[in-house]
C-alpha cells in the first residue's frame, strides 16, 4: 500500500472533527468537507477548542498551532478528495446516505485510496458490496471522541483486500490509536454490542424499580470504572482468584450461564473451550506466580486514580462556589 500522508474527512460533526485531531496530531495533512456551509465555517474553531482542552496529548515539541496548520476545510467533495490516500467518511448514520457517498468516492477519489467509514452499526457489506472499489472499503469505528479515547474497531468485509486491513491497522497505531480487529462482520460490531448489553441490564433494573438512575451511575463510576481504567474485564477477573481466570470461571461460571439463560440465550456462554482460551490469553500475559504482584500494582493505580478524582471533584466544587459568589 502507498504511504499515507493526506487524509480526507467527510463530515465535520463530533466524529469528523475529532478524527481530524487524531490525524493532524500524528503529522498528517487533513482536508475536511461538509455539505453544510455553516458547519464548515465553525469546524476550525471547534478543533482548536478541543486541542486546547487536550493539549497534553500533543507531541512535546509541537504546539496547538502546529497541529491546526495541517487542517484545511474545502468547499467541494472533489477538492477534499484530491490527493488523499485515506478517506474517512463521518456523515449521518443512514444506510442510503453512506451508499451514495461511497459511490461518489469510487468516481472521484484517487484510484488506490482506502475508503473508510466511521459507521457505528452498518457492516461494509450492507452498502459497499456492489461498488467498483469494494476491496478498498473498511469500517474504522472509534469510541467517541477518538482524539481522547483511542480504542478503534477495524472491521473489514469478506471482500476487503487484506492489505487494506493491514494498512489501516498500521495507520491507527502510528496515530496513537489502539486498534482492535473485528474478524467477522456483525451489526454494531463489538464495542457497541458490549455497551448495549450493559445498558439493557441497567434499563431492566431501572424499569423494575430495583435501583435508581443515580445508583446505577455510581456502580459504574465508583466501581467498574476505577478498575477498568487500568485493566480490561478479563484481565481484572484474572486477579480475582489466586488460581487466576481459569479457577475463577470454573468456580463462578454458573452465575453467567444462569444470567445468559434468563436473557433467553440457548447455549452456555462460559464453556470449557472459552475457559481454555481465556487461560491461554491470561497466562500468556502474566505468569500465575506474578498475580499477587499485579494485584498490588492494580491497587496502587486505583488509589492514584481515586486521588485524582477527589482533586477534580474539589476543583469542580470550588468553581461552583466561586461562580455563585460572583453572581451574588
Amino acid at each position: 500500500m502507498m504511504k499515507i500522508t493526506k487524509v480526507a474527512i467527510i463530515g465535520s460533526g463530533i466524529m469528523g472533527s475529532s478524527w481530524a485531531i487524531v490525524y493532524a496530531r500524528a503529522g498528517l495533512q487533513v482536508a475536511i468537507y461538509d455539505r453544510d456551509p455553516s458547519a464548515r465555517s465553525k469546524v476550525i474553531a471547534k478543533i482548536q477548542d478541543a486541542l486546547e482542552q487536550s493539549s497534553v496529548l500533543i507531541s512535546g515539541h509541537e504546539t496547538i498551532q502546529d497541529v491546526l496548520e495541517r487542517v484545511t476545510v474545502n468547499d467541494s467533495l472533489a477538492a477534499v478528495l484530491e490527493g488523499a490516500q485515506f478517506i474517512h467518511e463521518c456523515i449521518e448514520e443512514k444506510l442510503e446516505s453512506k451508499r451514495a457517498m461511497f459511490e461518489q468516492f469510487c468516481e472521484l477519489a484517487p484510484e488506490n485510496a482506502i475508503l473508510a467509514t466511521s459507521t457505528s452499526s452498518f457492516p461494509v457489506s450492507t452498502f459497499a458490496s456492489e461498488l467498483s472499489r469494494r476491496e478498498k472499503c473498511i469500517v474504522v469505528h472509534p469510541a467517541t471522541p477518538p482524539h481522547l479515547l483511542p480504542v478503534t474497531e477495524i472491521c473489514p468485509a469478506p471482500f476487503t483486500d487484506p492489505a487494506v486491513t493491514d494498512a489501516v491497522y498500521s495507520l491507527m497505531e502510528a496515530c496513537g490509536q489502539v486498534p482492535v480487529l473485528i474478524k467477522k462482520e456483525l451489526p454494531s460490531f463489538v464495542l457497541n454490542r458490549m455497551q448495549a448489553a450493559l445498558f439493557v441490564e441497567m434499563f431492566r433494573c431501572l424499569n423494575e424499580e430495583v435501583i435508581s438512575p443515580s445508583d446505577i451511575d455510581k456502580i459504574v463510576s465508583a466501581g467498574f470504572g476505577l478498575r477498568w481504567a487500568f485493566l480490561g474485564p478479563f484481565e481484572a477477573v484474572d486477579l480475582n482468584s489466586a488460581g487466576g481466570i481459569k479457577e475463577y470461571f470454573e468456580r463462578f461460571g454458573f452465575i453467567f450461564n444462569d444470567m445468559a439463560k434468563d436473557l433467553g440465550l440457548k447455549d452456555e456462554v462460559v464453556t470449557s473451550n472459552s475457559i481454555a482460551l481465556l487461560e491461554q490469553y491470561a497466562r500468556g500475559r502474566l505468569p500465575l506466580a506474578a498475580i499477587n504482584e499485579k494485584v498490588q500494582w492494580r491497587d496502587r493505580a486505583i488509589t492514584a486514580l481515586r486521588e485524582l478524582k477527589a482533586e477534580q471533584d474539589k476543583t469542580a466544587v470550588d468553581q461552583r462556589v466561586e461562580a455563585s459568589l460572583s453572581v451574588a
